[in-house]
C-alpha cells in the first residue's frame, strides 16, 4: 500500500502539552503511534526488528494500545526542531529510486557546512518508511547507517530498483 502523507510539523514542547496520551498498534504492514485524533507520530514496518522500540520515544506520554486503521491519506504530526522539519521536508523531495549523499542534502537545504546536523536529523525521522531517509548515503558511496539496520536499508533501496551491489 502506497500512502500519501500530509505532514504537519510541531515542536516537542507543544506536542507534549497538546497530546499527553497517545495510541499505538498495528495496521496492515505497519506498527503505528498516533494521537487520539489519528495523526501519525511514528511509524515503522512491522518487519523491522524491534518496531516496538518506537514506544521508548514516548515514555512521558500515557500510551494505550488500540486497533489502528490507516486511511489512504495519512495525516502525520512530525515532532522536532525547525531544522529537523527542514531536513524531513527535503527528504520528501528525493525521487523514488534515487540516492543523495548527506552533503547533497545539506547543500539542498542551503546549509552546506551542516552535514553532521543533517545526518542527525535524518536519523531522527519518526516515519522512516514514508519519509525516505533510507535514500541518503555517504559521499564516498558508502551505505551509511540506518535506524533499523543496514540490511533493511539495502532491502528498501533494492525494492526501489537501486542496484545495491555497489554498496556491498
Amino acid at each position: 500500500m502506497v500512502n500519501k502523507i500530509l505532514p504537519h510539523f510541531i515542536s516537542k514542547e507543544t506536542f507534549f502539552k497538546s497530546y499527553p496520551a497517545l495510541v499505538y498498534g498495528t495496521a496492515g504492514e505497519y506498527f503505528v503511534i498516533t494521537t487520539p485524533d489519528k495523526k501519525i507520530c511514528s511509524l515503522a514496518l512491522k518487519t523491522f526488528p524491534n518496531a516496538y522500540n518506537l514506544l521508548k520515544r514516548y515514555q512521558k506520554h500515557f500510551l494505550q494500545e488500540q486497533e489502528i486503521h490507516l486511511p489512504e491519506k495519512l495525516s502525520c504530526l512530525l515532532v522536532g526542531t525547525p531544522f529537523q522539519h527542514q531536513v524531513w521536508r527535503a527528504l520528501l523531495e528525493i525521487p523514488l529510486g534515487m540516492t543523495w549523499s548527506y552533503q547533497q542534502l545539506a547543500n539542498h537545504i542551503g546549509k552546506p557546512k551542516a552535514v553532521r546536523a543533517v545526518a542527525n536529523a535524518v536519523g531522527s525521522n519518526p516515519i522512516s518508511p514514508l519519509i525516505p531517509c533510507h535514500r541518503i548515503i555517504r559521499s564516498n558511496r558508502g551505505i551509511g547507517g540506518y535506524y533499523w539496520g543496514v540490511d533493511i536499508k539495502l532491502n528498501l533501496l533494492q525494492e526501489e530498483g537501486i542496484d545495491i551491489s555497489f554498496f556491498k
